[in-house]
């Protein structure tokens, strides 16, 4: 398969590393040099603009930070435009589902599919091919990405509908900030306690108080380690889960309630 990519940062540049060693024709956009020239040493074709990004590709993945970003660059920069019949943009930026809605509502007509595939993991998960999908889009949009998805995931679920994979993605970000926030907080009575709450952290793992976030806790060292990490990440896709939930009449109840404190304790200074 020939497959473009456009986001070749922190979570990009593995993925990007698993499918050349699947075999697949790559190619990037890139604008940094110092990144097109890492690319090229590794076998990736760069092009010099993102619609020439959908010549000749079977897939085109975007895979940037923000949902923003993947409006702008397939809508107001041209790659929706530019893709060909047949082809398929995937969508692997957590966002909005009505991100990808309005991608699929401009490339329906011309025989383009869209799929919906945030992940959950990070970094070391895409580069040891471990990561879990959370899959939304037309069964036979999906099947044709399966290959892409077995060269970095272990667990691929398909929920449905195009922006089902968004609504999960946003639904377990929900959980892990409660649960960030959670874990910051048992630190601090840990500390109060008189207790070592790394410590707390580590035995709590085999116990009925276990959490991911608690384990990150144990991993990194101080629930401090933890915000500090993890922090952009979870208050961008907690304020997008947020807005979602506006949109179609879905109170947040209790998880809003607890992911409040940590939306401010994450909040760009």
């Amino acid at each position: 398969m020939r497959i473009g990519i456009v986001g070749t940062g922190e979570m990009g540049r593995p993925l990007v590393d698993r499918l050349l060693a699947a075999g697949f024709d790559v190619s990037a956009f890139a604008r940094r040099d110092a990144v097109r020239a890492d690319l090229a040493a590794a076998g990736v074709h760069c092009v010099d603009a993102v619609t020439d990004l959908a010549r000749d590709r079977d897939v085109v993945v975007v895979y940037v930070y923000s949902d923003e970003q993947v409006g702008e660059i397939v809508l107001d920069d041209g790659l929706a435009d530019a893709m060909e019949p047949g082809s398929v943009i995937l969508v692997l930026t957590t966002g909005s589902p009505r991100t990808v809605e309005a991608i699929d509502a401009r490339v329906q007509s011309r025989g383009v599919g869209v799929v919906d595939a945030p992940g959950s993991g990070g970094p070391a998960q895409v580069a040891a091919g471990t990561l879990t999908l959370f899959v939304g889009g037309d069964d036979a949009h999906v099947e044709r990405c399966r290959p892409v998805f077995d060269a970095y995931a272990t667990n691929v679920v398909h929920f449905g509908a195009l922006g089902t994979g968004q609504k999960v993605k946003l639904l377990n970000n929900l959980l892990f900030g409660a649960n960030v926030e959670l874990a910051v907080e048992a630190a601090r009575l840990s500390e109060e306690f008189g207790v070592d709450p790394a410590l707390l952290a580590t035995t709590l793992h085999t116990c009925s108080g276990a959490s991911y976030a608690l384990d990150l806790v144990a991993a990194m060292g101080s629930a401090d380690a933890l915000v500090q990490g993890a922090g952009r990440f979870v208050h961008k896709d907690v304020l997008v889960a947020e807005a979602v939930a506006e949109e179609i009449g879905a109170p947040l109840g209790t998880i809003g309630a607890v992911t409040a404190p940590l939306l401010e304790r994450t909040r760009p200074r």
